[in-house]
């Protein structure tokens, strides 16, 4: 097989890894390898099923520490496995949503805290009310960024700056918050009102149901900041790409044509990062 590394077309089989797996050798590069080389399985010891288990529950919302005692993985495996697989998704989010035809963009937030909701100090950027910014394509209802943060200017500016690098359009609907007015450019035609943000109102809905520590009255709530941010990477893909609508029995990417079937979650594990 060809070296993933060098590219050199020829590596020569070199024994097995402790686990079984075949290791090959460059005569190039004078690397090893074995053949889930640029996946997430690799260097890892976990089935393409356990991982397939770890994502979907963390996507659903079960806790790091309950997939643990679940899968009677470690801890540590499972907060390294979600992790990698949360950098993967936005990588696969990043190469594949690219040009997007839409007729309108719809953007919204939606409302979470992390590790404390009263007595916050000024100071503490990483506690306290934690705001899910999403933009949608509005006729295939795909979702084109996301953000968390604040809910500020300048949170709204990241949120818009990320959409802008997906789709060209230039109608965007939302609510009545100001933070849009300030923000957005003169070119674009900027429409407020509750009428034409309903899709978007249902996404963020789903995304709610989906993921409990986002319910408005949970006790899951999150514990630290970047957790949330890494759990918003994967229920954005598991919204665009693995969840079929229960009526139109289709993902949001084969709305959007960029996808022929659904995808699973081993499809974002082997996804190629060396391209």
């Amino acid at each position: 097989m060809p070296c993933p590394l060098c590219g050199h077309p020829k590596s020569h089989k070199h024994g097995c890894t402790s686990k079984g797996s075949q290791r090959f050798y460059c005569p190039n590069c004078t690397q090893t390898f074995t053949d889930t080389f640029d996946t997430l399985y690799y260097r890892r010891q976990l089935t393409p099923q356990e991982g397939h288990t770890i994502l979907q529950s963390h996507a659903e919302g079960s806790s790091l520490r309950g997939i643990s005692r679940i899968g009677k993985h470690s801890y540590d495996t499972v907060v390294s496995f979600v992790n990698a697989a949360s950098r993967k998704a936005q990588l696969v989010h990043n190469q594949e949503l690219q040009a997007i035809e839409t007729n309108a963009i719809v953007a919204d937030e939606l409302w979470s805290f992390v590790k404390k909701q009263k007595k916050c100090l000024p100071e503490e950027l990483d506690v306290g009310d934690c705001w899910i910014g999403l933009s949608l394509a509005k006729n295939s209802g795909l979702i084109l960024s996301g953000r968390v943060g604040k809910h500020t200017d300048t949170f709204i500016e990241e949120l818009v700056v990320g959409t802008e690098g997906k789709t060209d359009n230039k109608l965007w609907y939302t609510d009545a918050w100001g933070g849009y007015e300030r923000v957005l450019p003169p070119e674009v035609l900027h429409i407020v009102g509750k009428e034409n943000t309903q899709r978007l109102e249902r996404t963020n809905g789903i995304v709610r149901q989906q993921t409990g520590r986002w319910h408005r009255r949970q006790n899951k709530f999150g514990k630290a900041w970047e957790q949330t941010a890494v759990t918003v990477r994967l229920v954005v893909s598991y919204f665009n790409w693995i969840w079929a609508h229960s009526r139109t029995h289709n993902t949001a990417a084969q709305r959007a044509e960029l996808s022929l079937n659904p995808w699973t979650w081993n499809d974002f594990a082997v996804y190629p990062t060396l391209r």
